[in-house]
């Protein structure tokens, strides 16, 4: 039986998600466990949770479901809190900007920064000022692989925008048809805009705006820029936090390079280039040590 308010809950299928998985459940026990209970639904146990759903009927699609199982745990635990985290994520320290805000239903995070559409949304582009006055344009387009509910009825929303209105952004389509469309709900980006944050919740650390955009440390599809080192590599650790190279404390790293879609040979080939070439030394031994992601990256 559950003893907190807070669950985490973090679904996979695919068993060459194993190794980063562990990074997920380690990381987030480390800095969070003390305050939020981790569930975890994979391949040795969806069936039992599939025959115990109550809420919603069983689907074949991955993401959605993610979501509701999310939704299915926090209503049975009587949780007031769900955080979701995806598969390919990294917890770097205490979530704050979730774990202290219990009133806002929704609490999301960045996406890339670039913007994406459908019939019934568009992701908006907002203009900063910056305190030397530079005019900077940033995207808030949301990501849902790493988010916070406060609210079971906003989740189910959620679940339902996304089914109602199905493409294939999937849940990640609800979760901005929410935010910019719908707004039955408020959402509230906790690392937006992003120029001015103190924090980074997922991709935007990673400084580039897709997916193969660093290949063995060094930037890729840059055009003049290809072979320069990522900006990763300029990552630092200071009083055991870590922080991008402009200063942003990494509450949450987030790989998102499509995984899941590639070939055995090209899955594996990504994985070792991540613990290889992708970060420097210190950041490394931060992981290791501070977020108990030995296993991963040893």
């Amino acid at each position: 039986m559950n003893k907190k308010d807070t669950a985490c809950v973090v679904f996979y299928t695919d068993k060459r998600y194993d190794g980063l998985v562990d990074n997920v459940k380690n990381s987030f026990i480390t800095f969070n466990g003390e305050e939020c209970d981790y569930h975890q639904v994979d391949y040795t146990n969806q069936e039992k949770y599939n025959k115990e759903l109550e809420y919603f009927e069983y689907a074949p699609e991955t993401f959605i479901m993610q979501y509701v199982y999310a939704y299915e745990i926090m209503r049975k635990h009587n949780y007031k809190k769900v955080i979701i985290l995806g598969s390919d994520t990294i917890v770097c320290g205490r979530l704050d900007e979730f774990l202290d805000d219990n009133t806002t239903p929704v609490l999301a995070t960045l996406n890339y920064p670039c913007q994406e559409s459908t019939e019934r949304w568009i992701t908006p582009i907002t203009e900063v000022t910056l305190e030397n006055n530079q005019v900077v344009r940033d995207s808030l387009n949301i990501n849902a692989d790493v988010v916070c509910f406060n609210n079971h009825e906003a989740l189910k929303k959620v679940i339902e925008l996304s089914l109602e209105y199905y493409t294939h952004f999937s849940i990640q389509g609800g979760l901005n048809d929410l935010a910019w469309t719908d707004k039955s709900y408020e959402v509230k980006v906790v690392d937006a805009p992003y120029p001015l944050s103190k924090v980074s919740y997922n991709c935007r650390s990673k400084g580039v705006f897709g997916t193969d955009m660093i290949v063995k440390g060094k930037l890729a599809k840059h055009g003049a820029l290809d072979g320069q080192p990522s900006p990763i590599l300029n990552w630092y650790v200071k009083d055991n936090k870590l922080y991008t190279s402009d200063h942003k404390q990494i509450k949450v790293f987030h790989f998102v390079e499509g995984l899941g879609g590639r070939p055995d040979d090209k899955f594996y080939e990504l994985l070792d280039d991540f613990k290889t070439t992708w970060f420097n030394k210190d950041t490394l031994n931060f992981f290791i040590n501070d977020c108990k992601c030995l296993k991963f990256f040893n």
